[in-house]
């Protein structure tokens, strides 16, 4: 121990030179680096259900509703926060490639600036359980605006797939409304003609007219479901809730220039070290 030491006070002078070098030459790189301003959006998965007014059956509310979606719904959202798609949307939609400097003609250059903007930009699940989407620009104001737009293009995709699905759900209840009016014209008709032809048959009257008011029911039922979710669809309703929309942010997010250079100047002080111990080492054995 007392022998490094030594070896360090002797190399003392070329350690303290070299070490300045580099925390200046850090310094001085450190300070051209552009600033980068961080904004975040915190949002939560809206419950689908809330969207689908089929739940509401004769007798009221089958079971309680809540107002935030599952981990399904969350995972989805984030999911889409990840997609290719999100990203392609981000770079044609801001103009990403003379953004951030990239040529599109050249080699990779959807790599490269797909790259660069993933390095700007995260969607996170919090502590809380809430989503956090994340956007960082050299311009405050762009970075708010493209992450409360990021975000309103995802609750866009999200409600496309809820809506996708209800518009499934409509084409099958549109043909069960079909099929129930088939259903109601056959009864009607077979219950005229028992009328007129079996008029003391009342036993199959009346078994036809039961059928015949099922049927009714059921198409009242069926058509609701289907006038329900066709009010949903056409309804510009939110799929998410915020808790907090994106502002410019008054501090940058990045470089930290501070750590820059400490990390730079310790990591030189550390390496003169190593090499000095080393050649002092290697000189003992060069004279053995």
């Amino acid at each position: 121990m007392f022998e490094i030491v030594s070896i360090l006070l002797k190399w003392l002078k070329p350690i303290g030179i070299v070490t300045v070098l580099a925390a200046l030459i850090s310094a001085g790189f450190s300070l051209t680096m552009p600033n980068y301003y961080e904004s975040v959006v915190v949002f939560y998965p809206a419950n689908p259900s809330l969207l689908d007014q089929s739940i509401f059956k004769k007798g009221g509310l089958e079971k309680p509703t809540f107002m935030f979606g599952t981990k399904v719904d969350l995972d989805r959202i984030l999911s889409l926060g990840k997609s290719s798609e999100l990203v392609g949307y981000a770079i044609a939609k801001y103009k990403l490639f003379e953004h951030y400097g990239v040529n599109p003609e050249s080699q990779n250059a959807d790599f490269k600036v797909g790259k660069k903007f993933k390095s700007n930009y995260k969607i996170q699940k919090n502590p809380e359980g809430a989503i956090e989407l994340h956007m960082m620009d050299k311009e405050p104001q762009k970075a708010a605006d493209w992450a409360n737009d990021m975000a309103f293009h995802i609750d866009e995709m999200n409600r496309a797939i809820i809506f996708g699905k209800k518009e499934d759900q409509i084409a099958i209840l549109s043909a069960e409304v079909e099929n129930k009016q088939a259903q109601i014209i056959s009864f009607t008709d077979s219950l005229n003609q028992m009328s007129r032809t079996k008029p003391d048959d009342t036993i199959s009257i009346n078994i036809v007219r039961s059928f015949l008011l099922t049927a009714v029911e059921d198409l009242k039922i069926t058509q609701s479901k289907r006038d329900q979710n066709k009010a949903v669809i056409n309804q510009d309703v939110e799929t998410i809730y915020y808790f907090e929309r994106a502002v410019p942010a008054k501090r940058k997010a990045k470089p930290a220039r501070s750590l820059i250079v400490l990390g730079s100047t310790l990591f030189t002080l550390f390496m003169m070290s190593l090499v000095a111990v080393f050649l002092e080492k290697y000189k003992e054995y060069q004279e053995v």
